[in-house]
């Protein structure tokens, strides 16, 4: 898994590439607590590009979303991935997400 952060302009957005698992999830709710503590209005998580999402990815998202509701700030995920709104269908997660989520086919 790779991220990358865009903090130009007044909505930083992080981009997630790859695999999400065990080994990685963390490294999302790290960086997304990181922008949060600059209390921008909104951060952008773009899961577009994720190839694979464990329940581990979850857990930080959920994370992320605790620490921008703490500071007040909203937390987007945009363009998820099937793979990702598969399990937060599944997971019955309900996050801000700027795409449909739909429960995808196996």
């Amino acid at each position: 898994m790779t991220l990358s952060l865009d903090s130009e302009g007044p909505v930083p957005s992080i981009t997630v590439r790859g695999e999400v698992d065990m080994s990685t999830a963390h490294l999302i709710s790290e960086l997304a607590e990181h922008v949060i503590t600059r209390r921008p209005v909104r951060v952008i998580l773009d899961l577009s590009q994720v190839t694979f999402f464990s329940a581990h990815g979850i857990s930080a998202l959920l994370r992320a979303e605790h620490a921008a509701t703490r500071a007040k700030v909203t937390l987007i995920l945009h363009d998820p991935a099937p793979c990702v709104t598969y399990l937060l269908a599944a997971t019955d997660t309900r996050l801000n997400v700027d795409a449909p989520i739909a429960a995808t086919t196996r």
